[in-house]
């Protein structure tokens, strides 16, 4: 006899009072809580870079995610009133990461559809220059806005809310913990981390910011960071953990700087494997990734680390149910630490 177990449906109230209740636990947390040592910043070998990664502890990994959200509730739609409020969120966070060589800057554009708000897009745009090799440049990216559409109809709901934990809150969280790894180093390559507005309607934060960039800038790759809490082996249809992928547009600039990029991640973080896959013609089947299409098309290389979408693409992508508590918090993590590791050994010409 089969037995029929009780379903909690999730809710917007219950959900808003998950996280409620998930960000006083996470108050108590004193953010920036890790400090380096001198002899600590003295960086010659994977070990040591390894231990910088590893300072930061877990819990501050987590709690800078549900912050994020908490701040952009209840949805970060282009335009909401949750939007401009993450926008003040970002904008503070920056601004408070201002050691030596620190800087940010706010990157507006005009929106291409005023129907969807006559606001102004709004990059941010933190950088950490090089002391030694400044012109040596590393970019990493994700989005910070909302969309949600109609599960059966693929219809875009304006009114409505949308968590996005998974949908970008993984991908903006792990820059802003990467920024306080390197707010409080003096790394000797520059580092740009970039937070894109209106990447939901037609890629439009990318493109600016792309177009910014032929300006003089010729980095040696891009890292677009999207939809890295999600990981299941129930949903997944290969039953795997840790699948992965890692998207190029098909060139041989792509493929080695993703392979660069993987070869280092996985030298001390092996649990953690991304796949590449080219999408040959440069415009994904899946309509995917078009945030890395947007510098592509530039003539940027670069790479789209995320979840492998056509195998274990998140369930609750683009609807209400996007929460930080359906998210593999170990996973997310562990990916954080991966490319924050790759970062620094790169930045430290720590490769071999």
């Amino acid at each position: 006899m089969k037995i029929k177990k009780k379903q909690t449906k999730v809710t917007s109230s219950n959900w808003a009072s998950k996280l409620f209740f998930g960000a006083l636990i996470f108050s108590s947390v004193t953010a920036w809580s890790f400090e380096y040592q001198d002899f600590e910043k003295k960086v010659k070998n994977p070990y040591q870079v390894r231990s910088l990664v590893e300072k930061m502890p877990r819990k501050d990994i987590e709690e800078n995610l549900r912050s994020f959200l908490v701040a952009g509730r209840p949805s970060r739609l282009i335009g909401s009133a949750g939007h401009k409020k993450v926008q003040d969120y970002l904008e503070e966070k920056l601004k408070a990461a201002n050691s030596t060589n620190a800087t940010y800057k706010r990157q507006e554009f005009t929106l291409s559809d005023a129907s969807v708000s006559k606001e102004k897009g709004v990059n941010f745009i933190w950088e950490k220059k090089g002391t030694t090799k400044p012109e040596e440049v590393i970019i990493l990216m994700a989005n910070y806005d909302t969309l949600l559409k109609d599960p059966k109809t693929g219809k875009v709901i304006l009114k409505g809310e949308m968590p996005g934990a998974d949908n970008n809150g993984s991908g903006v969280s792990m820059l802003l913990s990467m920024m306080e790894i390197f707010n409080k180093l003096e790394i000797p390559k520059t580092v740009l981390l970039v937070f894109l507005d209106a990447e939901e309607f037609g890629a439009q934060g990318s493109k600016e910011f792309a177009k910014s960039l032929n300006e003089g800038v010729k980095p040696a790759g891009f890292i677009n960071l999207t939809m890295l809490g999600h990981d299941s082996r129930t949903t997944d249809t290969e039953k795997k953990l840790n699948n992965l992928k890692l998207y190029t547009s098909g060139t041989e600039g792509d493929s080695a700087f993703g392979k660069l990029i993987t070869k280092l991640g996985e030298r001390e973080y092996s649990s953690i494997s991304f796949k590449e896959e080219k999408i040959s013609d440069g415009t994904s089947t899946l309509g995917f990734p078009a945030t890395a299409e947007s510098l592509w098309g530039a003539g940027f290389v670069g790479i789209t680390l995320t979840q492998n979408r056509q195998t274990d693409l998140n369930p609750r992508y683009m609807t209400a149910n996007d929460f930080a508590e359906t998210l593999n918090i170990a996973t997310y993590t562990n990916v954080f630490k991966y490319v924050t590791y790759a970062v620094l050994s790169w930045n430290y010409d720590i490769v071999k």
